[in-house]
């Protein structure tokens, strides 16, 4: 029964197995900072478990070629028959093998294995491969390499091969072998089939990613539609009182309204990390330095996601990216929300969006409109006759010229209006006009230059829109949609891979008797906007609360795949898929010496909310 058909079968497995493993040593090399608070023997160990995933993965993509090879019919040993064996083996295997390969890199992006994300920007790829394999030529380079490579050790039938068993003993071997595929994929005989968060056993948490692998992760991440409720409150009155939320806080018609403009201004990948008046004087910002000094700007603000596809739905709307997959392309995406701008254009304002990228691009056109932005202005709406000489030749259209252009429409706007712009020069790969070359500090990581070419940017934007008959009657909003790569130390531990600088400046109003210590998130800006302009409403969500709000300090909310955590002064508490809690001070990024329950309820409150209303559809349960 176990002739050398099935020998033949483990062997190539095998090779499978090993590669996988080379694979994740590649993956630890390349994402070492990731990684780097982790012992030798916590390493090691996250290798080892790793073998348990990679089996899985290996089992589900080779079921074909695994049935093919103990096939109980014909002579399988055959030279033709084996030619054909190969090629499927070969087609089975490289997709995954290439997002493992891609996922060396996303990573650092997005600080997680990739799951069925990759549909989502799926048609930004194809537009954009050209320039990705430009940039990304030694990943291409290693596939094909991994690929030849596979070709020439594929282990090959014997010459002489042993005579095969009894008919009866080849279907009883596949039975067999069918048996223990169905074992290794769902990863043993526990009760739940072998999931992500199984990974996640060895501390420091971000070992969980080390030991999974990408094919895994995207596997489990397609069909995945619902969220599994929580119930750690039994009542909405429970629920709402452990939020410390009051629905009817901004719904009083009676405050006398203000009709100023609203500008949000989200910036690519403005990390914390490269804002000048976060760090001492280090950064590569000295325009929005300089406009700190005239706002505020808060000290400990935070992304609630890691993607730009994730930072809409929190800043327009205030849902936090608190899933495996963005709001935007996730099967909640049609329940019933009331973003930023339906809520203005209910004040009477008039909203749009601008994205110097394709239309279309991450679905934002689509989820501006969700939103309540009624105009959608993308690289078809701008000027034919700018659009070449003003194209990155990559994304879209510089920022210096798209923010001129940008200020220059807000002019022709009726007012009040509240407009969202989102640059996209500083985006990979941080391409400048060749006339900024080398005017920028080209810095330590090859996004400084394109930071300090889209501040510059910003500046002209400010200088073109304080000439403008409503600049002064406008708040702005300063964000950057998530971080990016990083060098400095203080920001490489799971609450520096989400902090970012958010600013609030108005040229005739000041903020000077809030604390620009009190930590800040971007699904506060739904809040603080409505708060400053005084606009009723009982339709905000819990997750954020107005940064005008002086009797709070503030909080922030994130998911990294495998814990929910929440940032508070005293406090940053941790919830895993467990439900285990731990807790460590921001301060000290350590285990905290005493547990903080009143931080747990309130983490474990917003989880139920977000969960158990995403999958039933009541975000605004209140709401009659």
């Amino acid at each position: 029964m176990f002739d050398s058909s099935f020998f033949l079968l483990l062997r190539r497995l095998g090779l499978m197995l090993c590669i996988y493993m080379v694979l994740r040593l590649l993956f630890y090399l390349f994402n070492y900072s990731a990684f780097a608070e982790a012992g030798f023997t916590e390493t090691v160990l996250a290798f080892i478990h790793g073998i348990r995933f990679d089996v899985a993965a290996i089992l589900a993509f080779n079921s074909l070629f695994i049935l093919l090879s103990v096939s109980p019919v014909g002579n399988i040993l055959h030279q033709r028959y084996q030619q054909v064996l190969k090629w499927v083996f070969i087609l089975c295997n490289a997709p995954f093998l290439a997002l493992a390969l891609v996922d060396i890199e996303f990573f650092k992006f997005i600080g997680r294995r990739s799951s069925n994300e990759v549909f989502t920007i799926a048609d930004d790829v194809v537009e954009q491969l050209g320039q990705l394999i430009s940039y990304y030529w030694y990943v291409l380079i290693g596939f094909v390499l991994l690929l030849f490579a596979l070709l020439k050790v594929y282990p090959a039938a014997p010459a002489i091969p042993s005579p095969q068993p009894r008919q009866w003993l080849r279907y009883l071997r596949l039975l067999i072998i069918a048996g223990i595929t169905v074992f290794g994929v769902r990863g043993g005989l526990q009760l739940k089939p072998l999931r992500p968060n199984h990974a996640f056993v060895l501390e420091p948490a971000a070992l969980g990613h080390l030991t999974l692998n990408s094919p895994f992760t995207f596997i489990k991440g397609i069909g995945k539609t619902q969220l599994e409720q929580k119930h750690y409150f039994n009542s909405d009155a429970a629920l709402l009182a452990a939020l410390q939320f009051d629905p009817q806080q901004y719904a009083n018609p009676d405050k006398p309204r203000k009709n100023d403009n609203v500008v949000i201004i989200i910036l690519e990948s403005f990390a914390a990390e490269y804002v000048g008046a976060l760090n001492n004087g280090r950064g590569y910002t000295p325009f929005l330095d300089s406009l700190a000094t005239e706002g505020l700007l808060f000290e400990n603000a935070f992304a609630n996601g890691r993607k730009s596809i994730e930072a809409l739905p929190s800043i327009l709307a205030g849902v936090p990216s608190l899933m495996e997959e963005p709001f935007i392309t996730s099967p909640y995406q049609s329940n019933e929300l009331y973003g930023l701008g339906t809520l203005l254009q209910q004040a009477g304002y008039n909203t749009a969006m601008f994205h110097g990228a394709a239309n279309g691009s991450m679905g934002f056109n689509n989820f501006a409109t969700r939103a309540g932005l009624q105009a959608y202005y993308g690289l078809d709406e701008y000027p034919d006759e700018l659009r070449k000489s003003d194209f990155d030749g990559q994304w879209g259209i510089f920022d210096a010229p798209y923010l001129q252009y940008v200020a220059k429409q807000l002019s022709e706007f009726q007012k009040p209006f509240m407009a969202t712009l989102f640059t996209l020069s500083s985006h990979q790969p941080y391409t400048i006009p060749a006339k900024y070359k080398d005017r920028f500090p080209k810095g330590e990581l090859e996004i400084h230059e394109s930071i300090g070419y889209a501040d510059h940017a910003l500046r002209e934007f400010f200088r073109t829109a304080a000439k403008q008959a409503w600049y002064k009657n406008t708040l702005f909003i300063i964000t950057a949609d998530h971080t990016q790569k990083s060098i400095d130390p203080a920001y490489q531990n799971e609450p520096g891979h989400y902090r970012v600088p958010l600013l609030l400046f108005h040229p005739t109003d000041s903020f000077a008797s809030i604390s620009a210590a009190k930590i800040a998130q971007h699904v506060d800006i739904p809040a603080t906007v409505v708060n400053y302009l005084n606009i009723p409403t009982d339709k905000l969500l819990p997750f954020g609360h107005s940064l005008l709000d002086s009797t709070r300090n503030g909080q922030a909310i994130f998911y990294n795949g495998n814990a929910y955590t929440l940032v508070q002064p005293d406090a940053v508490t941790e919830l895993n898929m467990r439900d285990e809690v731990r807790f460590y001070t921001l301060k000290e990024l350590g285990t905290a010496a005493s547990p903080a329950p009143a931080a747990e309820q309130m983490l474990k409150a917003q989880v139920q909310y977000f969960r158990n209303s995403m999958v039933e559809n009541r975000l605004y349960f209140w709401k009659k």
